[in-house]
């Protein structure tokens, strides 16, 4: 017989797929990745890895402030992830800038 909890991680992986997800462990360790697919007792995620960035006067990026930020390389790989050491599963967050004004429907300038 299932297990209710993997029963759980099961439904929720069906409702997240193609989702970027958190994937929290027995371990208390987060795994971040597009979850791919899964099945009755693992799932497949997609883990992002960064890569340094060559060395290059060419690919800095400045900002207003003056700090200059190297481009960021990422490869993805494809981690297999058993469902009983699962503890929970969650959208992984966006945060959107808050503006220091609100458009308003209705403003006309003059």
């Amino acid at each position: 017989m299932e297990h209710p909890h993997i029963r759980n991680m099961q439904d929720k992986c069906k409702k997240y797929k193609l989702c970027h997800v958190v994937f929290q462990t027995s371990e208390r360790a987060l795994l971040e990745g597009i979850l791919l697919d899964n099945n009755s007792s693992s799932a497949e995620l997609l883990v992002p890895e960064d890569l340094a960035a060559p060395e290059s006067r060419f690919f800095e990026v400045r900002q207003n402030s003056g700090e200059t930020f190297p481009p960021r390389y990422r490869i993805y790989k494809k981690v297999t992830v058993p469902l009983s050491s699962v503890v929970s599963i969650y959208l992984f967050p966006y945060y959107y800038p808050s503006y220091p004004y609100i458009y308003q429907r209705n403003y006309h300038p003059q």
